[in-house]
């Protein structure tokens, strides 16, 4: 199958082109539209019911799908996301990954979602306890708050990224949870909690968080618009 992404880097569209035969699955409710051609069936995740509940439940991510598949001839469908932001292929032959919940969007029939368990680096990373694991030889589309900065680390290179603009990495990356410098620091700096990944491995990053965006429309509330 072809794709392409239009109108990016701020209100994209992922658009695939089918041939007869080929199908795509998607999150619930990323369809802009289709061809005629295209037949649409809904089912629970891969992996069986329980893991697919879970995956909906901890990963804040739908349980059922869509597929969508070219039956009656060639066809074309095109998705977005619930954001305004950049949509991005990851290719999972390189590697398994670990991604922010509600950034995923859709994927080839071969890739499986769960979620992943992170404790208490969760919780400190302000991810609610867990990710979404995405596994596989097929590729995910994922999208972002904002433009996507991809980054790829050396064996042994570390990146300290604030935790709010991490959208995944390769889970075979160690990371650890940390503060910027001392408590002081932490609190006033407006910087928080950071997560610090080390290579090798693939580190995708937005340009954009959802707590300042949240925090600035707080501030003019009330406020007199000129």
């Amino acid at each position: 199958m072809e794709y392409k992404v239009i109108h990016d880097p701020a209100f994209s569209v992922l658009v695939f082109s089918l041939d007869k035969g080929e199908k795509i699955v998607a999150e619930k409710g990323a369809m802009m539209y289709m061809s005629d051609t295209l037949e649409v069936t809904t089912k629970g995740r891969k992996g069986g019911k329980m893991r697919g509940v879970q995956t909906s439940i901890l990963g804040r991510e739908s349980y059922f799908v869509n597929t969508f598949t070219a039956k009656d001839g060639d066809g074309e469908v095109g998705f977005v996301g619930p954001s305004f932001g950049d949509i991005q292929a990851i290719d999972l032959s390189l590697g398994s990954m670990i991604l922010q919940k509600g950034s995923y969007l859709a994927n080839t029939d071969q890739v499986l979602l769960d979620t992943k368990w992170q404790g208490l680096k969760g919780y400190l990373s302000e991810r609610n306890l867990v990710m979404l694991h995405a596994s596989g030889k097929g590729t995910i589309w994922v999208n972002a708050f904002g433009g996507i900065v991809k980054k790829v680390l050396g064996k042994g290179e570390n990146l300290k990224v604030d935790t709010g603009y991490l959208v995944g990495w390769d889970d075979t990356m160690e990371y650890t949870i940390e503060r910027i410098g001392n408590m002081k620091s932490t609190i006033l700096s407006g910087e928080g909690i950071i997560t610090k990944v080390t290579g090798p491995g693939r580190v995708f990053m937005q340009t954009r968080r959802y707590a300042n965006l949240i925090r600035s429309i707080r501030s003019n509330l009330g406020k007199r618009v000129a």
